[in-house]
C-alpha cells in the first residue's frame, strides 16, 4: 500500500539530487532484452520472410532498426513459459525436415522454422556496427527436457572438438562455436501454470546437479538460477541450497 501525504500550502518540498555521487557501478546486462516464441514475437515480429520488410534472410528490418537505438547488450531466448517444452534439435537444420510441435504454453503449433542458428545469426546481424557484440542469453528446457539435451545444446553452440553436437553444428554451416556465455536454468519453475512445476527444493537440488555437469562440458558458462518475483523466500532459499550442493 502506498500512502500519499498532502503538502501545506505554506511549505515547500525540496529534493536534492547529488549526480556526482555514485554508489556502484550498474551492469549493462541489466538492461537485457528477451524473445520468445509467442504471439508475433518471432514469426511475423523478428523474422518475417513473407514481408516486404524483411532482408533476404527474413529478418524485419524495422525492428532491428528499432533495436540498434537500444543499445541492447543481451537478449535471452527461446523464452519464456514456452522453453519448458521446447527441444532444441527441432529447430536446426534444412527447415523443411524440421517437425511442426504442439505448443503447450500458448496452445499453439511450433513450425520450428526459427532456431538456435537463425536467432545466432539474426543477433550478428543486429550487432552488426558495434564495438561488442550481442550476447545471446540461452535458456534450458527445465519441464520436459533432460540434462543430455540441455548437454547437447551447450555443445552444439560452444563445441572446438571433434564430438558430435559441435560437428552437427559445422555440418549446419557454422563452422566457428558460438560461444553462448549465458545459460537459464529454467523459467519461472515456481508457477502453477508451468509445465514441470517444482518447489523451491526441488528446484535446488536439479539445478545443482545440471550445473555441476554443465560445467565439467564447458567451465566458462554463466549459469542464471530461475528467480522469483516480489519479496518471498525463493531466492533465498534456492540459492542458500544451491550454492551448499
Amino acid at each position: 500500500m502506498t500512502t500519499f501525504t498532502k503538502i501545506p500550502d505554506d511549505e515547500v518540498a525540496v529534493i536534492n539530487v547529488d549526480v556526482s555521487r555514485r554508489l556502484s557501478k550498474i551492469s549493462p546486462m541489466t538492461y537485457g532484452g528477451f524473445t520468445e516464441h509467442m504471439g508475433r514475437c518471432i514469426y511475423g515480429g523478428i523474422y518475417d520472410p513473407s514481408s516486404p520488410l524483411s532482408d533476404s534472410e527474413g529478418f524485419r528490418m524495422d525492428v532491428l532498426a528499432a533495436l540498434r537505438e537500444l543499445d541492447v547488450p543481451v537478449i535471452r531466448y527461446p523464452g519464456g513459459n514456452f522453453v519448458a517444452t521446447y527441444h532444441w534439435q527441432d529447430g536446426i537444420g534444412p527447415r523443411d525436415k524440421r517437425p511442426r510441435r504442439p505448443e503447450l504454453a500458448w496452445l499453439g503449433v511450433e513450425p520450428n522454422s526459427f532456431g538456435t542458428d537463425e536467432f545466432m545469426r539474426w543477433l550478428s546481424v543486429l550487432g552488426q556496427g558495434r564495438a561488442r557484440r550481442v550476447e545471446p542469453y540461452l535458456c534450458l528446457n527445465f519441464g520436459t527436457g533432460t540434462l543430455d539435451e540441455a548437454l547437447a545444446w551447450v555443445e552444439y553452440c560452444n563445441g572446438t572438438g571433434d564430438t558430435y553436437w559441435a560437428n552437427r553444428r559445422r555440418a549446419n554451416g557454422h563452422e566457428e562455436p558460438y560461444r553462448v556465455k549465458y545459460w537459464a536454468l529454467g523459467n519461472e519453475v515456481w508457477g502453477p501454470w508451468q509445465v514441470g512445476q517444482m518447489t523451491q527444493e526441488e528446484y535446488a537440488r536439479k539445478a545443482a546437479q545440471w550445473a555441476k555437469a554443465l560445467k565439467l562440458l564447458d567451465p566458462d558458462i554463466e549459469l542464471i538460477l530461475c528467480g522469483r518475483e516480489g519479496y518471498n523466500d525463493w531466492d533465498h532459499r534456492v540459492l542458500r541450497d544451491t550454492c551448499a550442493t
